[in-house]
């Protein structure tokens, strides 16, 4: 672990998403010594090198695991190519997204993923935005009640990621077509917009090719 400076830490080494696998288990191992206490409002910018394509969310998934998923009250991720492996780590809430990208609106979005569920009735007839580019993605959640920091497959983020197919694309996956969540290397959630409802605003827009190299 490097301190970068009162606010911010880099942990070196593969940035892993699996952390039960012997690989990953010592990538849990760093995560843990660098995590001080529970992150509220973690950045996380991560650096891979290898040609693996990755979901951002899996990447941030074992770092909210170990720091305290249920403390996050927002969470802000990048993942790049370029310089020395690893994640920086901060608390900083992210900034709002572009205000010249596409938005829409879910009322009820889905809490838990299932494999080959229709998409919301919102998105059915959208088009993908931006094909072939890499996309920020922003989910702006109603409630203030939300469990921004579940990550994984029973929270409310992967979820609506996994159903947001006609707006990202779709990918193969194992004999079947899954959303091109890959493509989506900035991921910004926040909550508490409208608390007392229930639904979700989509903001996707496309990256700087230059900044963020699809590996």
């Amino acid at each position: 672990m490097t301190n970068l400076g009162p606010a911010t830490i880099f942990v070196p080494g593969k940035p892993l998403t699996d952390i039960w696998a012997p690989p990953g288990l010592e990538w849990q191992r760093k995560l843990r010594s660098a995590a001080a206490g529970p992150l509220r409002n973690p950045y996380l910018r991560f650096v891979r090198n290898d040609r693996n394509h990755f979901d951002v969310d899996n990447l941030a998934y074992p770092v909210l695991a170990v720091a305290g998923c249920a403390a996050c009250e927002s969470v802000w991720v990048s993942v790049e190519r370029g310089g020395a492996e690893g994640v920086w780590i901060k608390e900083q809430p992210p900034p709002p997204p572009p205000a010249e990208a596409m938005s829409v609106r879910i009322e009820k979005p889905n809490t838990s993923s299932v494999p080959g569920r229709e998409p919301p009735p919102e998105i059915t007839e959208a088009s993908v935005v931006a094909p072939g580019m890499l996309l920020g993605l922003s989910l702006e959640f109603d409630s203030d009640k939300v469990q921004v920091g579940e990550l994984s497959f029973e929270g409310p983020t992967k979820s609506l990621i996994d159903d947001l197919g006609p707006l990202l694309g779709f990918r193969p996956y194992m004999g079947r077509t899954v959303s091109d969540d890959e493509r989506v290397k900035e991921l910004r959630i926040t909550r508490g917009h409208f608390p007392g409802r229930t639904g979700v605003r989509i903001v996707i827009w496309p990256l700087d090719a230059g900044q963020h190299r699809r590996p």
